[in-house]
């Protein structure tokens, strides 16, 4: 849970309000794909919580008006955010007590005010009320989640005590709110290590195949399992945000002796042991046409269900300008391949 503090000063004028409330805001469970950039907003932005007391607010004639964070959270620092549409660069953040996930809170001033301190509607921040007393029906503070740094723990992480209250107060009386939820961090299970090294069984391709560079062999299968996977559920309104869906991203690159031919055209260079010449494997996107690119993180597909397989395609392709083909042998190559999520 979070801790906020609204509240006016103890020698305010502000009347109404009720007396002492203790309420319960929950989020739900917001969800941040595993590699998502530092800085990216957790789930849903707009996590707004209204409090209307049975009397209103009732604050004029220079009345102070006060919101801070209730205990001293540490602050997070050189954090880049997201142009969000309320604009949010001039918030401060804090630690919540989930690594890796910080905190922005804005609570809406008065609607007529002069500024004593800080950048409202971003907490912490001072002000008065100038003019006649007028009432206030109700009070509302909105949670934004962030990613402030890669310690979020895998699975289900909730927001508990001691970061627990928003507290106004208004001549002595006050209302807190425990905000409450979760943050699930989505992404799948891999056999083995996060990079793991791929061996794709091509079979005896006659060299009649081949009728000079760039012909090519039929293509094979290749498939990568994922399993336990966590796809969640994302926001389609925030088009500002770094993502609206949690990814799988595949990143290949020669292994074991392996070299890159051409990155671009995804043709990787046969193993030292290789006997063959002139030839190389290309490594395809599931449509069995488009060039996967070797060296470079590359989006996959959208997480669904508990399991799924990145697919993807591979053949040999000539790379010498022999009209005979490549010359017999052996036609080995290894992958090592890394799966992110974002």
């Amino acid at each position: 849970m979070i801790t906020l503090l609204q509240s006016q000063l103890a020698f305010s004028q502000c009347t109404g309000g009720n007396g002492e409330a203790y309420l319960t805001f929950n989020i739900g469970a917001q969800y941040v794909p595993r590699d998502a950039p530092v800085g990216s907003v957790i789930g849903t932005a707009n996590n707004t919580y209204v409090y209307r007391p049975a009397k209103p607010y009732n604050c004029g004639v220079w009345d102070p008006w006060e919101v801070r964070f209730s205990e001293n959270f540490p602050i997070v620092s050189g954090i880049t955010l997201p142009s969000m549409e309320s604009g949010i660069s001039n918030a401060t953040i804090v630690k919540t007590n989930v690594p890796g996930v910080g905190l922005i809170v804005s609570s809406e001033p008065m609607r007529s005010y002069n500024l004593v301190s800080g950048s409202p509607p971003y907490v912490p921040y001072k002000v008065t009320i100038p003019g006649w007393a007028t009432d206030y029906p109700s009070v509302s503070a909105r949670f934004t989640l962030v990613k402030i740094s890669n310690d979020i723990p895998a699975g289900s992480s909730k927001i508990e005590s001691p970061y627990s209250t928003i507290n106004y107060w208004s001549d002595g009386r006050k209302h807190s709110i425990f905000l409450t939820g979760t943050v699930v961090r989505s992404e799948c299970s891999l056999a083995g290590t996060p990079q793991t090294f791929i061996e794709i069984p091509m079979g005896t391709i006659r060299r009649t195949v081949f009728k000079g560079k760039d012909s090519h062999s039929q293509s094979n299968d290749v498939l990568i399992p994922l399993t336990n996977c966590t796809p969640g559920s994302y926001p389609s309104n925030q088009g500002w945000n770094y993502y609206q869906n949690a990814n799988a991203w595949l990143r290949l690159d020669g292994a074991r002796g392996s070299s890159v031919v051409d990155a671009g055209r995804g043709m990787l260079g046969l193993t030292p042991e290789s006997t063959a010449k002139g030839i190389a494997v290309q490594v395809l996107r599931n449509d069995g046409v488009t060039p996967l690119p070797l060296g470079q993180t590359v989006a996959i597909s959208q997480l669904s269900g508990s399991s799924m397989n990145i697919e993807l395609k591979a053949r040999y392709i000539q790379t010498s300008d022999s009209p005979m083909g490549p010359e017999p042998g052996s036609a080995n190559a290894r992958a090592a391949f890394t799966v992110t999520y974002k």
